[in-house]
């Protein structure tokens, strides 16, 4: 399936966007951190240190194997007023997350202008893993069940009389011509909006919808994470990052389109004039 923009869906289950961007370890990026906040705090001025246990996939080029790595690091964050849009900022990676996402240009935007001023202070010269990833919560809508607003191969089965399905956990992964994108369906209950390794930073937007609110009835949090990794530092260009992440973003879009049926994308499209 090619890419095809979905386009603006007023009723698109959408909760959370995030883009990483790694870079090569700032040591002294403490040193560094007001500077920053200092330029950035007009249009972010919600600010505040925190220590996040910082998860690191390294993906093996040759044989796609990933292992993750945690570390406790400290990090920088900042939100807008309405604490809809944000980003975390550390010693080696900026992730910058909303929950208002409608275009990509639009977030790009958003994403240049920070990196631009946390690349330029604290003098970083390469980069490395690059990843956007969306987050859906999809519920049952305009009388379309689970079963109809997604392909059978994203939900738990239905084995005969007496056996409910509860919960599942689906997940494939793709090769793309960028990197490894990895495409997840939840069947889930009394969940917040994101899955576990999202608690931490998702916790640091306050907006509606709250992210650790549970969702009360049965729905499917559907996770599109594509990664590009190179396997080495590369220079640090800004136009060429963000060139990759329009292209990451392009394939979860199809990776997200794949799993859904155009009944759903009918229903979610509802209300545009």
């Amino acid at each position: 399936m090619q890419y095809e923009s979905l386009g603006y869906m007023p009723r698109a289950p959408l909760v959370y966007s995030l883009a990483m961007i790694e870079y090569g370890s700032a040591p002294g990026i403490a040193n560094y951190a007001d500077a920053i906040m200092e330029e950035l705090r007009g249009p972010y001025p919600d600010i505040k240190e925190l220590k996040l246990n910082s998860l690191k996939v390294n993906i093996d080029a040759a044989t796609g194997e990933s292992r993750a790595q945690h570390e406790t690091l400290p990090h920088w964050r900042m939100n807008n007023p309405d604490s809809d849009f944000g980003f975390v900022f550390g010693a080696n990676r900026l992730v910058i997350h909303t929950t208002a996402y409608k275009h990509f240009n639009e977030f790009a935007d958003k994403i240049r202008d920070i990196a631009s001023v946390i690349s330029n202070i604290a003098r970083i010269q390469y980069s490395s893993n690059i990843g956007v990833r969306h987050i859906d919560n999809i519920c049952n809508i305009d009388g379309l069940e689970l079963n109809q607003l997604l392909k059978g191969n994203y939900l738990c089965p239905q084995l005969g009389e007496g056996l409910n399905p509860l919960n599942s956990r689906v997940e494939f992964v793709y090769k793309s011509d960028i990197g490894r994108l990895f495409t997840r369906a939840f069947e889930l209950s009394n969940h917040p909006k994101v899955p576990q390794d999202l608690f931490p930073m998702a916790s640091e937007l306050s907006s509606a919808p709250n992210l650790m609110v549970p969702v009360t009835e049965k729905f499917v949090l559907v996770d599109t994470d594509h990664i590009y990794s190179p396997g080495k530092l590369e220079a640090f260009d800004l136009n060429e990052i963000i060139s990759k992440l329009d292209s990451l973003h392009e394939q979860c879009s199809v990776g997200f389109r794949n799993m859904v049926s155009e009944d759903a994308l009918g229903a979610w499209k509802k209300g545009i004039e």
